[in-house]
């Protein structure tokens, strides 16, 4: 075999010969070859510092990708442990704010029974509070909420005479009565009816509204 041909086959072997691939016997071949073979023993020169900056462009590359990887990682970690404590704070105000105030809503119908009445009573949310035809009095509409029954979700009206509010209204707010004009659209109260509900003209008419108790946290 001739040098020329010794060449071709060194060059064909030398990327496996550099990743350590070839086995012993080959590896003599090729070492004797290159202490020979300047031309060849630059090419294996040459190979393996390309090998060796294509390595440490891959490392670097890799290195700059798990950073940025980590970064984005410490990132989330920080997005969710916000979230998950913007979560707990709004899940434990509601909690404490909802059950004062049932709880509120529930004392004063329970020391209504206690005194023989006995009202229709749901939970709703102001939508309207506005002149009625009559004089001196306000005509308010409520919106139920989905927490009732089926029944009370509709919207209802009724009417508050504020020129002559019988003895027997009361509007509470923690357990505290409240005027009148301390209730706003927007609020969420408990509605307590001791009449009839009357439709007229496709509109719900609570008949006899005795107490109404705001929910809210603040008026």
């Amino acid at each position: 075999m001739n040098v020329k041909e010794n060449c071709n086959i060194v060059k064909d072997l030398l990327p496996n010969y550099i990743e350590n691939l070839t086995c012993e016997e080959t590896n003599q071949f090729i070492e004797k070859h290159l202490s020979e073979c300047p031309y060849c023993k630059q090419i294996f020169e040459n190979m393996k510092k390309n090998l060796n900056l294509n390595t440490t462009t891959n490392d670097k590359k890799v290195v700059k990708y798990f950073k940025k990887y980590k970064n984005k990682l410490k990132i989330f970690k920080i997005a969710l442990v916000l979230i998950l404590l913007i979560a707990l704070g709004t899940m434990t105000y509601y909690y404490f704010y909802m059950k004062n105030a049932y709880i509120g809503a529930a004392t004063d119908l329970y020391n209504m029974i206690a005194e023989g009445m006995y009202p229709d009573t749901f939970y709703a949310t102001i939508e309207e509070i506005s002149d009625s035809v009559l004089y001196g009095t306000k005509t308010v509409k409520v919106k139920g909420l989905e927490i009732n029954d089926i029944n009370h979700r509709d919207e209802f009206y009724f009417d508050v005479p504020l020129d002559n509010i019988p003895d027997n209204f009361k509007i509470k707010f923690h357990g505290t009565d409240i005027a009148f004009n301390q209730l706003k659209v927007g609020q969420n109260v408990a509605i307590y009816n001791y009449g009839d509900t009357l439709e007229e003209d496709n509109l719900i008419y609570l008949s006899d509204v005795r107490m109404i108790v705001v929910l809210d946290n603040e008026l």
